[in-house]
């Protein structure tokens, strides 16, 4: 027998080996990602059969077929082991893209099978001058070259490298067959990619020669190791971020991984505790373990401290939902917590007094089922909260959360009360602090409320606290900071904050003017009258400004004997006859102190957009015609006889 044959035979029998090896892994359902697994095996066992074929074929069909299942395994082998490793790295993969990747793989077995019809794959001839077929040609293709082998060797090494950079993600005693696993891809990898640059017979295929030869490895992993029995699961966070001990175990109950806590707890490090079955580790303990492990059920067992410990035991489960054969145990240590337990059990009845007696509303939320769907149900309401609501707090018990709030906030308009709502909603369930104050009126009575929902363990506690009182102060302190106190109109800070706001929100085509009015010979009537007679001049002014200019005008006095106007929405020649009328209302007498006075007042009118569309451009153009306007007057024998308006240019 020639060793041409031996190969064969070889290449054959490993072909069967892989394909019952991927029927194993798939008639496997109680194992985790077994069903993954099994397409690569069958596609290797495509490959190595496909490399048998070429070896042994005596016509140009028969090596074709060879050549076609060859590129079916190329193709296609890369693909399946991104998608598993991803799998087996507890990373999902959305069918979308596996399509989008399978597109290159299928164009390559198309071309492949066609070759003979445009040498896109390899050249011709396909034979050398003995007759040999070639299995690896003497210039390959234009898509082998810059597509298929491109792509499947990027995509074979993705893979391997989410193999290597996950393998903190895994439990010490997988960590070993991560990286011999990484190692046995990287074999055929580094293998085809030497076969393919010129080393080894151009007549015999080696990759599949290799897959023959790691045959055994590939075994171990899968049927001795068990690597799909168990998933990886996320080491920091298990272990890193608990507090309380952590054992895993796989499914003969061996000890696999130890948190920080469970070290302590068993005396024992990780390294030293890893494959050790769990009766040697608790001896005497051991029967509570393992009914928490039989029944999932938590258990209460007794240390030789004399110290409780809670035991809980949960099966791992992997993304998409998939139950791993792994176990995890939990403990908690509840000695403190029976002891606190117990010390607030004794003060229940004074903390239900100051609860009950205090003056904010409030209540206790718990999550329960209502309607097929997990809901947040009243289960406690003081009485000021029931004194909120006008009921009696005994029948706020049952009510839902939604409707709480719903009844809460129902002197508020529809909007208000429907955003309270899903805000309160979506904190709920993401376990955050909901925080908000509103105002409403019932019965003229105007009344403001802080509502306080926060997590307090598994319940959602609700705290109503009557701000009106606050509210009201804060709403006059704000009106004195941005009034004058001497005519009741917005003082400067005042009508900038407004006016900034109305300009920002009107529409873009809107028109509309600011009036810079200035009074005149007002100094002379301060130090013929006296100063109380000048600040009563300055309040009639303000009522007379307030009585021609409309309620949506905005008045300001930013100080001394200036006023000025926002006037918004309206046209040119309205603002202009508004400014005139308003010109002549403020120059008719002033009854003051038993005297009649005359107050004449210039007013420079800058328009918008066409002097300015800023606040700052409007009161510079107005403020500038105020003074054109006041030139002619002082240069004037009288007042009256000049217009008193002067229009920005």
């Amino acid at each position: 027998m020639s060793l041409l044959h031996v190969v064969i035979i070889l290449l054959g029998f490993s072909s069967v080996c892989y394909l019952l090896l991927g029927i194993r892994l798939f008639a496997d359902n109680q194992e985790s990602g077994s069903r993954k697994m099994a397409p690569l095996f069958f596609l290797i066992s495509i490959w190595v059969a496909s490399g048998a074929v070429e070896l042994s074929a005596s016509s140009f069909a028969v090596f074709t077929l060879g050549r076609v299942g060859h590129y079916i395994g190329t193709a296609f082998t890369p693909l399946v082991a991104f998608v598993y490793f991803r799998h087996y790295t507890g990373q999902s993969t959305r069918p979308i893209l596996i399509a989008l990747l399978a597109i290159v793989p299928l164009i390559s077995v198309v071309l492949a099978g066609t070759n003979h019809l445009h040498e896109l794959m390899w050249h011709l001839p396909i034979v050398d001058a003995a007759g040999h077929f070639l299995t690896r040609p003497v210039e390959f293709g234009t898509w082998f070259k810059w597509v298929h082998a491109p792509y499947s060797y990027s995509l074979v090494t993705v893979s391997i490298f989410s193999l290597v950079t996950k393998s903190s993600a895994a439990t010490p005693a997988h960590r070993k067959s991560f990286f011999l696993l990484a190692g046995a891809c990287s074999i055929p990898l580094v293998t085809s990619i030497a076969y393919n640059t010129g080393i080894g017979p151009a007549t015999m295929s080696i990759v599949p020669i290799v897959f023959a030869v790691t045959l055994p490895l590939y075994a171990w992993l899968f049927v001795s190791e068990h690597m799909v029995d168990f998933s990886p699961v996320a080491y920091e966070t298990v272990f890193q971020h608990m507090q309380d001990p952590v054992i895993v175990l796989d499914d003969q109950q061996r000890v696999i991984g130890l948190n920080h806590g469970a070290e302590s707890l068993l005396s024992i490090s990780e390294a030293a505790a890893l494959k050790k079955t769990l009766s040697l580790l608790f001896a005497s303990d051991m029967p509570e373990i393992q009914k928490a492990l039989d029944t999932g059920q938590p258990q209460k067992l007794m240390t030789n401290t004399g110290r409780f410990l809670h035991v809980q035991a949960s099966s791992i489960s992997g993304k998409g939902g998939s139950i791993n054969s792994g176990r995890v145990l939990m403990f908690r240590d509840v000695s403190d917590v029976e002891k606190a337990q117990k010390e607030i059990r004794s003060s229940e009845i004074l903390l239900r007094t100051l609860v009950d007696h205090s003056a904010d509303g409030i209540l206790r939320l718990r999550w329960g089922v209502k309607n097929g769907g997990n809901a947040l149900n009243c289960i406690f309401a003081n009485t000021a909260a029931g004194r909120f609501l006008h009921m009696n707090p005994a029948d706020l018990i049952g009510w839902s959360g939604e409707d709480l709030i719903a009844e809460f906030s129902s002197g508020t308009d529809v909007v208000t009360r429907k955003n309270m709502i899903e805000q309160f909603k979506r904190a709920a369930t993401a376990g955050e602090v909901f925080e908000t104050e509103f105002c409403f009126e019932i019965n003229n009575d105007r009344r403001c409320l802080q509502l306080i929902c926060e997590p307090v363990d598994i319940d959602v506690a609700v705290t109503l606290v009557d701000v009106t009182d606050r509210k009201a102060k804060e709403e006059q302190m704000e009106s004195i900071a941005l009034s004058d106190p001497l005519t009741g109109v917005l003082n400067r800070r005042g009508f900038e904050d407004q006016s900034t706001r109305r300009l920002a929100a009107s529409d873009d085509l809107a028109e509309g003017a600011l009036l810079f009015i200035d009074l005149n010979d007002f100094k002379l009537i301060n130090d013929k009258f006296g100063h109380e007679a000048g600040d009563e001049l300055l309040k009639h002014v303000a009522a007379r400004l307030k009585k021609r200019l409309r309620p949506s005008d905005i008045i300001a006095r930013p100080g001394g004997d200036e006023f000025v106007a926002l006037v918004p929405d309206v046209s040119e020649e309205v603002v202009g006859t508004l400014a005139e009328r308003l010109a002549e209302s403020l120059a008719e007498p002033y009854r003051i102190v038993g005297e009649d006075m005359t107050c004449t007042a210039s007013i420079g009118l800058a328009l918008y957009p066409k002097n300015a569309n800023t606040l700052t451009g409007l009161m510079r153009s107005a403020d500038a015609a105020m003074y054109r306007a006041k030139a002619r007057c002082r240069n004037s024998a009288t007042a009256a006889s000049v217009a008193l308006l002067e229009k920005a240019s």
